[in-house]
């Protein structure tokens, strides 16, 4: 047998994944599992990347896929679904970089003091109320009845634990 049908065969091996989200809005991290599924690797990143935007509300975040379907997530809801971060780096001074070089620009993208680093990351045990009037507080938005965050990142994590197939979702 040869080596490329053995790596092939493995690629495309069906096993259980944790898939899931991260989005964002200022310094507020959401992040959202969307489930465990028994599948390829290459279709858990395809569900990840199904998600087109997350929007929260006041008592609620709202899931929209590409495919126009939605889910809405509340703390009575799927609680255990989402969890909020803060990131508590200090936000670096907007830079002009049309005066740089370009030496100088490579370098600005590896300068540690613009990533951001799980150590700058702090789970906070928030509910949906208390992220929303957060974001409208600290970023002087009283009157935003909504937010549409931004992709951060998503996560497809194989799960090595044997589960029945029945009690998953057999995404075929």
């Amino acid at each position: 047998m040869n080596k490329m049908y053995t790596q092939a065969k493995v690629k495309n091996q069906k096993q259980a994944f944790v898939v899931g989200v991260e989005y964002y809005e200022e310094d507020l991290f959401l992040e959202i599992e969307l489930g465990t599924f028994y599948t390829t690797q290459l279709h858990a990143q395809r569900i990840a990347n199904s998600v087109h935007n997350v929007i929260l509300l006041e008592n609620q975040i709202v899931l929209i896929f590409k495919n126009a379907d939605s889910i809405t997530l509340t703390d009575d809801f799927l609680k255990y679904a989402f969890k909020f971060r803060l990131c508590t780096k200090p936000t670096m001074p907007p830079l002009d970089i049309s005066k740089l070089t370009q030496q100088e620009k490579d370098d600005l993208i590896f300068n540690e003091a613009y990533m951001v680093t799980e150590e700058d990351m702090k789970e906070v045990q928030w509910d949906i109320n208390t992220a929303f009037r957060y974001l409208q507080h600290q970023y002087e938005a009283r009157d935003q009845t909504f937010f549409s965050l931004s992709s951060s990142a998503y996560y497809v994590i194989p799960t090595s634990e044997q589960i029945d197939q029945e009690g998953m979702r057999n995404a075929t």
